[in-house]
């Protein structure tokens, strides 16, 4: 190799390594909590919202801007003695109060727009948080079908090593068979899901799936008491959302009464005149005003206070719905809360289990049993990880309704 291949060669690696140290060190994880903010600062859902918001707060700049005057001149000649020129320089001055409505709506706008900037990335953080607690789960079940199969296979091991089977032991073998390929399909099922899960997570953050396992979340142990009432400061998302658009509908019937009234255009004129050798200098004010005769704007008007009480009632509703949806959300969280400190733990059911198979060598108890534990077992903890799921997502909705899990990570 050349000299100067070799030098190219050692630049393109120093870059490559530079580059993939920045992206590991840009968003480093060293804890489920750490994972959760790197997979939230990725989303697009979290990014477009955000420059949604960063655009809405140019309409207040937009608001305040001043409306730029106007300059008219003419000038006249009739030979070379006789001359007319003039010049006005117009000043338009809103009437009606049409600036200050105007900022009022683009406030209630960037209100709106920081609303639903919250409203999304707390409902991408639960998302994300719900993904991240059934990966840890899924880990568990694979664990759970990866004995069974294991199990089975051995039992079937054992049968065919017999020189004669009963008829009853025959029958066995062929249910073992049919239990292990019904395992095997369903191990494969949750390995799918998994990787599944683990791509949607990679596309939007570009973790590995590595640093994503070391990171998951374990089984969740202890569980929050939930606030009984939820106070007047506490808003949504949804209800500040809700509230925006009464500003905004109020803010537009302020602009439609205000555009009632013309703008006055005013300002300086200046005229010379010019006779022979006589000069004459005129200096004097314009203005310029629209007649509200034909039209006072009331068609508008009319729509904007309809608006506005369209948006005040969707405001309630959006209350009504909230406090009831909150006290469904209450309920099904202490109940499933409950019911999840009264299922057996995974050590008790292992040794239950375990002790039936043992029964099962021993001639004690029949292969129907076997299969049976093992399907119970699975159900379980299938049962177990969607009711934990459940309660995870019922008490991420609780806090947001109460305005609560702006940095809450559960």
């Amino acid at each position: 190799m050349s000299s100067f291949l070799y030098h190219l060669l050692a630049f393109w690696l120093f870059i490559n390594y530079n580059n993939a140290q920045a992206a590991n060190t840009e968003c480093p994880i060293k804890s489920y909590q750490e994972l959760v903010k790197c997979l939230e600062k990725a989303a697009s859902p979290i990014k477009i919202v955000e420059q949604n918001l960063l655009a809405t707060k140019h309409l207040e700049h937009i608001a305040h801007k001043l409306i730029n005057p106007e300059l008219e001149a003419e000038s006249f000649s009739k030979g070379s003695t006789t001359s007319e020129t003039s010049a006005t320089l117009l000043f338009t001055l809103p009437l009606g109060n049409k600036r200050s409505a105007n900022i009022t709506a683009a406030q209630g706008e960037i209100k709106k727009s920081t609303a639903e900037r919250d409203e999304v990335s707390q409902q991408t953080r639960l998302e994300i948080i719900l993904t991240l607690y059934r990966l840890s789960q899924i880990q568990n079940e694979i664990l759970i079908e990866k004995e069974s199969t294991e199990t089975f296979a051995k039992i079937i091991s054992q049968f065919e090593k017999r020189p004669v089977l009963t008829p009853e032991q025959n029958v066995s073998l062929a249910v073992f068979k049919m239990a292990l390929a019904d395992h095997q399909l369903k191990l494969t099922s949750i390995k799918s899901f998994e990787e599944k899960l683990y791509q949607s997570l990679n596309a939007i953050s570009q973790v590995k799936r590595e640093l994503i396992e070391k990171n998951l979340p374990t089984r969740k142990l202890t569980w929050p008491e939930i606030k009984e009432n939820k106070t007047d400061h506490d808003l949504s998302p949804s209800t500040r959302k809700a509230l925006a658009e009464v500003e905004i509908a109020e803010s537009l019937a302020v602009k439609a009464r205000a555009e009632a009234w013309p703008d006055l255009k005013l300002g300086p004129t200046l005229r010379s005149t010019k006779e022979s050798s006589a000069t004459d200098t005129y200096i004097g004010i314009s203005f310029n005003i629209s007649l509200p005769v034909f039209n006072r704007n009331s068609g508008h008007i009319s729509f904007f206070e309809q608006k506005k009480v369209s948006a005040s009632l969707a405001l309630e509703q959006v209350k009504n719905t909230e406090s009831s949806t909150r006290n469904q959300l209450v309920h099904k969280y202490y109940k499933t809360v409950q019911a999840l400190k009264g299922t057996l733990s995974l050590n008790t059911i292992n040794e239950n289990h375990s002790q039936i198979e043992k029964q099962f060598f021993k001639g004690l108890v029949s292969s129907a049993l076997v299969i049976e534990a093992h399907r119970q077992l699975i159900d379980l903890e299938g049962r177990r990880n969607t009711a934990e799921l459940e309660a995870i997502e019922a008490l991420g909705k609780i806090l947001t309704i109460d305005n609560q899990f702006q940095e809450e990570i559960l």
